[in-house]
Order: C-alpha cells, then sequence, then structure tokens
C-alpha cells in the first residue's frame, strides 16, 4: 500500500521513482552492530583491569588472559556475523 501510495504521489507531482532513497535501516544489521560493540567495551574493561593490576604490580596480572582470549574471540564472532550480514543483505546504510 505504501509503494502504491507513493507512486500514485510521484505520478501527481512529476516525480522520478529513482529520486526516493533507499530506506537504510536493518534491525539485524543494527542488532549484529550492537553485540560487536558490546564485546569491544567488555574487552577494553578487561583490557584496563589487566593493565591497572600491572601497574599496581599485582603478581596474579595473567588472570585475565583466559577471559581476555574468551572476550577476543566473542568479539571477533560478533564482527564477523555483522560483515558477513552486511556482505549477503547489502544493508549498509
Amino acid at each position: 500500500m505504501v509503494c502504491q501510495t507513493l507512486t500514485a504521489a510521484h505520478r501527481e507531482r512529476r516525480i522520478s521513482p529513482l529520486r526516493i532513497p533507499r530506506i537504510g535501516f536493518c534491525d539485524v544489521k543494527n542488532r549484529l552492530q550492537r553485540s560487536f560493540l558490546q564485546a569491544i567495551r567488555e574487552l577494553n574493561v578487561l583490557l584496563a583491569e589487566q593493565t591497572q593490576a600491572v601497574i599496581d604490580g599485582d603478581p596474579d596480572f595473567g588472570r585475565f588472559d583466559l577471559l581476555i582470549q574468551t572476550v577476543q574471540e566473542k568479539k571477533d564472532t560478533a564482527k564477523y556475523a555483522w560483515i558477513a550480514h552486511v556482505e549477503s543483505h547489502q544493508c549498509e546504510g
């Protein structure tokens, strides 16, 4: 119905339908991007905590390594899911 209304409006105003901008909103893309950004934030928190542990002279600063590796893998998975979705659905906008 929206397409028909737009088409009728374009006929009335003699506006070419090619001038209608494509809607650049994709719920899935945005969800995947938010997941990626959240994973980046989690990784940054862990890196900051490990850095602080080193600054504080904590001899057990290596305890963060496994957590950092796990969150790094989560970040990479989220990143590649987002990229794959954008490439396959061409929803870059």
